[in-house]
């Protein structure tokens, strides 16, 4: 049997586990059920719950966009070290390593842009004011922190069996395809249903349209919710983990699930968003992280086996 029939085997015999089952069930349920009370309640979540003063729904507003980010630079790191010790030629191997750790730099970079002095001013005075010139430190902690985390992507790599190494570069590759796919995706929703947000309306709320009425392009980028898709897109992360780190791959999809969970409220919270945003924009992630699942294969959290 070659390899190809080989993966495609195993990708016949693979089976959602009882725990996805349940866990796939719910989430659906609960979240059609969302929808369908946002697509009469809509406005009475937000007069109710809206609060432009919220301190998460302001901190989420800065911090809840990096899951893209942090999705691409585990992948960048993962793709740079796997090519490195792999059995390709020296040139080709340290070719495609350059690359992706400069793109993996980037994404940190990316991250601390606009962010690093806000940050820094808040430690330092409690202020969003900006403090001096932040463009040299942040190019110097960007340049730190990536080599740090370079260094623990390339043990990380370097301690995994050839097996290992050989499905967290698939998970890797298809991590960018899914980061560049949904991206795309949510940003056309976005740009065509020209919805409005819930803190622009005015008092009677007049400018309100249901989240299955699309506008046309007009400026407004209400639905479906950006920050969502960004936690969402964190609970990846798990198949990014070798499929035998079972402990690992639970907490860690605990985690990024519950911030998701969390960005999504908080966006509703302060105003940003209503309610059947992030609903959709969670339906529409997971659905495609589901399906990426489905192609690696792989579990959320593995059995044991």
């Amino acid at each position: 049997m070659t390899r190809i029939q080989k993966l495609h085997a195993k990708a016949e015999a693979f089976e959602e586990t009882e725990g996805e089952r349940l866990a796939f069930s719910l989430f659906y349920g609960l979240a059609i059920a969302l929808l369908l009370f946002a697509s009469f309640f809509d406005q009475s979540v937000s007069r109710v719950v809206m609060d432009r003063q919220s301190i998460v729904g302001a901190f989420f507003q800065k911090y809840g966009v990096f899951g893209p980010n942090i999705v691409l630079f585990a992948s960048f790191q993962i793709v740079a070290w796997a090519s490195f010790f792999s059995k390709r030629g020296l040139i080709q191997r340290l070719a495609l390593t350059t690359v992706f750790l400069l793109l993996a730099t980037n994404q940190v970079l990316l991250s601390l842009k606009g962010y690093f002095a806000y940050t820094l001013a808040r430690i330092l005075n409690g202020e969003g004011r900006q403090v001096g010139d932040p463009e040299l430190g942040q190019w110097l902690v960007g340049l730190a922190l990536s080599l740090a985390l370079s260094a623990c992507f390339y043990f990380y790599l370097k301690n995994r069996r050839e097996e290992d190494r050989q499905y967290l570069l698939k998970a890797a590759l298809y991590g960018i395809a899914l980061v560049f796919i949904v991206s795309l995706l949510i940003g056309d929703l976005k740009l065509h249903w020209g919805r409005y947000r819930p803190f622009q309306m005015d008092a009677t709320m007049s400018q309100f349209t249901p989240w299955y009425h699309p506008n046309g392009a007009n400026g407004h980028y209400s639905f479906p919710s950006g920050h969502t898709t960004s936690g969402w897109l964190m609970t990846y992360l798990p198949f990014l983990l070798p499929r035998s780190w079972r402990k690992s791959q639970r907490i860690l999809l605990i985690v990024t699930v519950t911030l998701a969970i969390v960005i999504a409220l908080s966006r509703v919270r302060y105003g940003a968003h209503w309610l059947s945003d992030v609903t959709g924009a969670s339906l529409i992630v997971f659905s495609m992280i589901l399906l990426v699942s489905r192609l690696l294969p792989a579990h959320f959290v593995e059995e044991k086996g």
